[in-house]
């Protein structure tokens, strides 16, 4: 006798059969498997974010903070999962889909619609950063349910510490140094020390407490012995070491006088039993999200040094043939751009007047302002218009102009309604990934001695003015689109002139 074709009931049976080796398995297998799978599409999706967060921490960049976050975030969650539960034993799969699917309706649209508005603000902001945390959420809401996220909700909270401008303001504040860096990360484990100890409030309040002073004796070893140390170790070990010691002595204090076994706890059901809805969802957006480009910030790179003399610090530029320095002011901007980093503002004018640049051939006065960064990868985090505080200016796309055989330059139209003065500023970066230089060179339509020119500054509180704008009214309103060159030709010559200058050629 021949065996009858497959039928629909062996076909379900099959199914089902797969479901319920699954559902079979013991909790702690399934949980791996599901955060297995959330790691796993998460990578995917973000996988230039991941790339680029490698970047950055390789470079010594303030913004390697970041892997601290999640480290501390798993490191509170076990303890908040040692807690008993108490949501109460209702799951809806409706709700956990439709919140799920809101939430990562919200991250894609931020990838689509906001990175490519704040792309000169990338590094400073990180909003894809923003974008995972909402993919991270979503997908556990689709895999897990809602209520066990809430459960975990100061945790997820927490985590959205990725987000970096608050961190750099924090940085800035204290000092911009390495231990300024390190102080700024003792935030994450004193709120992380306070949610995993926090049954109560007073406990959680002591946990912090003793987070951030545990924390500080840490950072003051590392900055008195350890000096030399990368910025990573400076941002890590002590916020790290100090959430660990208080988590240990807080297991320690809850299980006097018993045995001391981190899994003697039973290991209660998942919530979520039906999570096949959940996982094309989650692929789905994963491939969306995968598709989109992050903005390039290659423009604030320094290109190999062209210069034949070391860079150092607070030194002035040599003034091309036929201009004189007239002044020179040196600002501190240490906070940004790493130890000892100097501004160097030079007053530069022309020996005699052109009538070429001004009609009644008065000379003209040009201001170059220079930095020398033991942190190059900080030119990329903060961009000439977060150093200005350039809140009142409309610029143009950046043009860009050949200075040398291997310097080329970016040359951008303003106008700035808080000077009342329309400008030209012509920038270039040289230099390699431990020392670098970045010069802006602005020449403003006013030629009367004593014209206005923009002021550096090293708090980022204006720009936060600037990204409200952006978010509100859209990149038309600080954005000029029909730019006047009227001091392109000047600049381009000077900008030549002083490359010569520097490295002792003929321009």
């Amino acid at each position: 006798m021949t065996a009858g074709p497959a039928t629909a009931e062996d076909g379900a049976a099959a199914d089902v059969s797969f479901a319920q080796r699954y559902y079979d398995l013991h909790p702690v297998y399934r949980l791996v498997l599901r955060w297995a799978f959330i790691i796993v599409t998460t990578a995917v999706a973000f996988h230039q974010s991941l790339l680029s967060l490698v970047e950055v921490t390789r470079n010594g960049s303030l913004g390697g903070f970041v892997w601290t976050v999640p480290v501390a975030a798993v490191l509170v969650a076990f303890a908040v999962a040692r807690r008993r539960r108490t949501e109460l034993p209702i799951h809806d799969r409706q709700t956990d889909i439709i919140v799920g699917l809101m939430a990562m309706g919200v991250g894609i649209l931020i990838q689509w619609v906001l990175l490519p508005r704040y792309d000169l603000y990338f590094l400073l902001l990180r909003l894809d950063l923003v974008a995972m945390w909402l993919f991270v959420t979503s997908a556990a809401v689709l895999l897990f349910g809602l209520r066990p996220v809430i459960r975990f909700a100061w945790v997820w909270g927490m985590l959205l510490m990725v987000f970096p401008l608050p961190y750099y303001l924090a940085v800035l504040t204290f000092g911009g140094g390495k231990t300024s860096a390190g102080a700024a990360t003792l935030l994450i484990s004193g709120v992380g020390a306070g949610i995993a100890m926090g049954r109560t409030y007073r406990r959680g309040f002591i946990a912090s407490v003793a987070a951030w002073v545990i924390g500080f004796a840490l950072l003051a070893v590392i900055t008195i012995f350890l000096h030399d140390a990368p910025l990573l170790v400076y941002q890590q070990v002590p916020a790290l070491a100090a959430l660990c010691a208080v988590g240990a002595a807080g297991y320690l204090h809850a299980r006097r006088g018993q045995p001391k076994r981190v899994l003697e706890r039973k290991v209660e059901p998942i919530a979520a039993k039906q999570v096949w809805a959940g996982i094309p969802l989650v692929l789905v957006c994963t491939l969306a999200l995968a598709q989109f480009q992050l903005p390039t910030t290659d423009g604030e790179a320094p290109a190999p040094r062209s210069s034949p003399y070391p860079l150092r610090q607070e030194l002035p530029m040599v003034a091309p043939l036929g201009w004189t320095t007239q002044s020179t002011q040196k600002f501190p901007v240490s906070r940004m751009f790493g130890p000892g980093a100097v501004l160097v503002r030079q007053r530069i004018t022309a020996d005699v007047g052109d009538p070429r640049w001004d009609k009644f051939s008065r000379p003209r006065t040009l201001v170059v302002d220079s930095t020398v960064s033991p942190r190059p990868y900080a030119f990329r985090t903060f961009p000439t218009r977060v150093l200005y505080g350039l809140t009142a200016a409309r610029i143009s796309d950046p043009d860009d102009v050949k200075l040398s055989e291997d310097v080329t330059g970016h040359m951008i139209s303003v106008v700035d309604d808080k000077l009342l003065v329309t400008w030209n500023s012509l920038e270039f970066v040289w230099g390699d990934d431990q020392l670098a230089q970045r010069v802006t060179v602005f020449a403003v339509d006013n030629h009367e001695p004593g014209a206005p020119f923009p002021e550096p500054t090293q708090s980022l509180l204006p720009s936060i003015s600037t990204l409200l704008t952006l978010l509100f009214r859209g990149n038309d309103v600080l954005f000029q689109e029909d730019p006047t060159w009227k001091d392109a030709a000047l600049l381009t010559t000077f900008g030549r002139a002083l490359i010569a200058a520097q490295t002792g050629s003929p321009a």
